[in-house]
């Protein structure tokens, strides 16, 4: 265990995150717990989409709408941007739940990341992308799919909707009553990454409680794919109908309402404040 971790270590200082990790802890004095999360909100907010993160890779793929029986020369193509090392994230899951949970995370993240970018991988892409084989794919899609979590692939676009995506899958679980440790321990995902989830769907529900209901316009509100917006739609509209899930609902709108109420204050009272003391200088 120990030398596990030694190794983890090691593999952490020599990446970009570790680098930036270390300045936050030695030169800022921080936790390694606030060093991560500033890591992780530096990580969504500061890099824009003209750049390639580290352990992304941008790949042609077919266009989700083309129909299937075409020559794939004259298909319509994409260019998409997959995370295939999702970095400190990846590393602890593989730690924790092993290389196959880790392999089959990987599945999840990028098959999801082409189809809210409009395309759509084969199998062929996640073997060559993920350095396995076909046969090693299908088993693990296999087994996703047993858990109710839906894969879309190229060739299997006809059954989507059959099953959930694994964003709404984890969101359900939390309507449902599960805490962050059991959604965790059930779906084998860190929590950074479930709490990420939380957050962008809170941001669709947010959105229509503010009476703007149309996908494009929450796409362009929030900064979410329309893709992924219309699968949290659904899901709020289907939660609606359950009693449980429809008061979790009702407590993340005000939890989110009280957030922003205090954001407003801190403003409203920090200006004044700021006005006092450039006074008495």
């Amino acid at each position: 265990m120990r030398k596990s971790r030694r190794i983890l270590a090691r593999e952490q200082i020599k990446s970009s995150e570790g680098e930036f990790i270390w300045e936050l802890e030695n030169s800022y004095e921080l936790s390694p717990k606030l060093s991560s999360l500033i890591l992780q909100t530096a990580k969504e907010s500061l890099l824009r989409e003209n750049i390639l993160r580290e352990g992304q890779i941008e790949v042609t793929v077919i266009e989700i709408d083309q129909r299937a029986g075409q020559v794939i020369e004259k298909m319509a193509k994409k260019k998409v941007r997959l995370t295939i090392d999702n970095g400190i994230e990846d590393k602890e899951i593989k730690k924790e739940f092993g290389r196959i949970n880790l392999r089959q995370i990987k599945i999840e993240r990028i098959t999801e990341q082409a189809i809210e970018q409009g395309g759509v991988l084969s199998q062929e892409d996640l073997s060559k992308y993920l350095n396995c084989t076909i046969r090693t794919i299908q088993r693990d899609i296999k087994q996703i799919r047993a858990k109710g979590i839906e894969v879309v692939t190229r060739g299997y676009l006809h059954n989507i909707g059959r099953c959930q995506t694994h964003k709404v899958k984890i969101i359900s679980m939390l309507l449902d009553g599960f805490t962050y440790s059991e959604i965790r321990i059930r779906t084998k995902h860190s929590i950074g990454a479930i709490k990420r989830y939380i957050e962008s769907f809170t941001k669709v529900l947010m959105a229509e409680s503010r009476g703007i209901y149309r996908s494009k316009e929450i796409s362009l509100v929030t900064g979410i794919s329309e893709s992924l917006v219309k699968q949290y739609k659904t899901l709020i509209r289907e939660s609606k109908k359950d009693k449980t899930r429809r008061e979790n609902l009702k407590q993340l709108i005000e939890r989110n309402s009280y957030r922003e109420h205090i954001k407003k204050t801190e403003k409203s009272y920090t200006k004044p404040q700021a006005a006092m003391i450039g006074g008495l200088s």
